[in-house]
């Protein structure tokens, strides 16, 4: 905000009205978070009441336009002065009382209104002087650095969507933040619902904008190592899932999982529409901090992509390793050991429920199925509410009969996992060659149905069959 020049400035009152009315608004005004408060030089503030004191409109202490250029270090970017304080270089006026000083003698021309925000910081509630300054440069082109100042109480996402604005970034491109310190280390803000302060941002400190590129990787990441030159890649244009998995050692076991999960049509579909971002919880914990959500994340958007042949994922493999130690290494493992950690995974990591409450179970006391069961997940979902829990989640009904008092005893319990027993046949396909007894006629194979624990009878019963022969012969 630019304030305005002399040229603008309304006739004032009384010098005996202006003084009354400023006293009024310093005097009634109490700090409220989220108000706006202005910073005024000291200097100028008490030539002002000197001069309203004083009764006298031609008054030498008259004070001319609102000027704060001795609280600048220098005129060309009115970056503000460091350890100024208050009531010795600046005051601090209530956004009221700084308008009515602006309509009345206006300010130095070009010189910003020193506006800041009143913050409710830990254990203090006070008009922030002094904002975090921060610069901010996209990924793909850190030479251009832009400097930009935010509360301590803003939160990340308030800065990536500044720096969408900026960088002229679309708004519905898929952004990450990384912090970047004095001593060139790199740390990826992964929850942008932190407030500044909480992230530990501060002044000096630079921010790291990159976006999702179409195939779905990340600019930050280590170039795929694909069996096709770049060019092939880049020009491929495959069906989106039909994509493989490059093995990495003998993690056949991993991507058999990927693939199955890949082909859940519910769950990919949230995963490519993004819905994930505003559902990551990392307070929970049970989770992950919301990284095994966005390992996957990345590995399902490069495989729907449709510019992959294969993929190559290593980055969600180490992830796998680094929170259950059972997988480091490249060695098999059980597929249904590592499905089970992984949605397990996914679902801690996507729960919408924040703070779990304790809830006492009920017997069923003869009360219809449905009526116990509807209970049983309600209050499973009031503990567990994710895309897992709506995709995967079941109930399984168990009936408990007392063999003294025979009493029935029904409960539904919560599962994630059916296992289901594969068939087995009775039955097996043997190939038998007839060799007729007439000299003149061929060989014939034949492909017999026959028990799988028979006898050489059943055999011979089941050709005797097929070729109109006693089978006795």
């Amino acid at each position: 905000m630019t304030a305005n020049s002399r040229c603008s400035v309304a006739e004032p009152p009384g010098l005996e009205t202006q003084r009354r009315e400023i006293e009024s608004l310093l005097r009634e005004s109490e700090l409220q978070a989220g108000d706006t408060w202005y910073v005024v030089s000291r200097r100028w503030f008490e030539q002002w009441k000197e001069f309203v004191e004083s009764g006298d409109q031609n008054s030498s202490s008259f004070p001319g336009q609102i000027d704060n250029t001795e609280l600048f270090e220098d005129l060309d970017s009115y970056h503000l002065k460091e350890r100024l304080a208050e009531n010795e270089d600046f005051v601090l006026v209530p956004a009221a009382a700084w308008h009515q000083l602006l309509l009345w003698y206006g300010s130095v021309d070009g010189q910003p209104a020193l506006e800041r925000k009143v913050v409710d910081l830990p254990s203090t509630l006070k008009v922030e002087v002094y904002p975090v300054e921060i610069f901010l440069c996209l990924h793909s082109n850190m030479e251009n650095v832009t400097t930009a100042q935010f509360s301590r109480t803003d939160t990340i996402h308030t800065i990536q969507a500044d720096m969408c604005r900026v960088f002229s970034v679309p708004p519905s491109s898929e952004c990450r933040l990384w912090m970047k310190s004095s001593d060139s280390s790199c740390e990826r803000l992964r929850n942008v619902h932190m407030s500044v302060l909480e992230a530990c941002l501060s002044s000096g400190m630079t921010l790291i904008m990159e976006t999702r590129h179409a195939d779905g990787t990340w600019p930050s990441s280590r170039p795929q190592i694909m069996r096709n030159s770049v060019e092939e890649q880049d020009s491929y244009r495959g069906q989106p899932g039909v994509c493989g998995l490059t093995n990495l050692g003998n993690t056949c076991f991993m991507n058999s999982a990927l693939q199955c999960l890949s082909n859940t049509p519910p769950l990919t579909e949230y995963f490519l529409r993004s819905s994930y971002l505003e559902e990551l919880n990392f307070t929970n914990p049970l989770g992950m901090k919301g990284e095994i959500a966005e390992a996957y994340a990345d590995v399902i958007k490069q495989m729907w992509s449709g510019r992959h042949y294969s993929v190559v994922p290593r980055v969600f493999k180490t992830k796998v390793g680094h929170f259950a130690s059972q997988f480091l290494g490249y060695q098999q493992h059980d597929s249904q050991e590592l499905l089970s950690f992984l949605l397990d995974g996914l679902h801690e990591d996507l729960n919408r429920v924040k703070n779990k409450e304790y809830i006492e179970l009920r017997d069923a006391d003869g009360r219809p199925d449905q009526e116990v069961a509807e209970e049983a997940w309600r209050n499973h979902r009031r503990r567990n509410d994710s895309v897992i829990v709506d995709t995967f989640h079941g109930l399984f009904k168990s009936t408990l009969v007392c063999p003294e008092c025979d009493k029935v005893s029904v409960t539904f319990d919560p599962f994630c996992y059916l296992s289901i027993p594969l068939p087995v046949s009775k039955e097996r396909v043997m190939e038998v060659f007839f060799v007729s007894l007439d000299p003149h006629a061929k060989p014939v194979q034949h492909r017999l149905v026959v028990p799988k624990a028979g006898k050489v009878s059943d055999l011979c019963a089941a050709l005797s069959e097929m070729n109109n022969v006693p089978h006795k012969q």
